[in-house]
């Protein structure tokens, strides 16, 4: 009786395995053995996909220190800000405050004697107070002065790390 349910059992797992086999796409030839080329091919395009995706995952991990470094380096940034009150700029270099400015006109004279690489006080200095902040980023202000000259005459100064980047001016007199 043992002997019975042994080879029923053993009978039922060999069907159940040349089943499983030909549901992935496997032939089984008449001698009984499985075909294993579907699943080898099967196989390596699944171990394609995975390293693909490995070089992904490496690449966001990249891309993901990258912008922990830029965060925390952010995140210095304001508590330098805070701690300072608020008021002084926590960046490299001093790029005056951010503010309306104080309302000096800037004459064609005074733009040509401001050369790039100047300092923001040097500059203020030769103007005689402070532009407009049109724009700030990080570690950069971009100032307008009023001109005088025709209607709308103005100079636009451009400073990064406390140094100017870059001036433009129109209709300055």
């Amino acid at each position: 009786m043992k002997h019975l349910v042994k080879k029923s059992l053993g009978g039922a797992a060999l069907l159940l395995s040349l089943s499983v086999l030909s549901a992935c796409g496997s032939e089984v030839s008449s001698s009984g053995s499985a075909d294993n080329s579907g699943l080898e091919g099967r196989v390596a395009g699944l171990e394609k996909q995975l390293a693909s995706q490995g070089e992904k995952s490496v690449e966001q991990d990249e891309k993901i220190a990258e912008l922990e470094k830029k965060l925390d380096e952010l995140n210095s940034t304001v508590t330098a800000v805070n701690d300072a009150g608020g008021t002084e700029s926590a960046l490299a270099g001093d790029n005056g405050s951010a503010g309306k400015g104080d309302g000096v006109l800037i004459t064609f004279a005074q733009y040509e004697k401001i050369e790039v690489g100047m300092t923001y006080d040097e500059v203020k200095e030769i103007v005689g107070g402070e532009g407009e902040a049109l724009s700030e980023a990080e570690n950069s202000v971009v100032y307008n002065y009023k001109g005088s000259g025709d209607l709308g005459a103005n100079a636009v100064l451009a400073f990064h790390s406390g140094k100017l980047l870059t001036k433009a001016q129109s209709g300055l007199k």
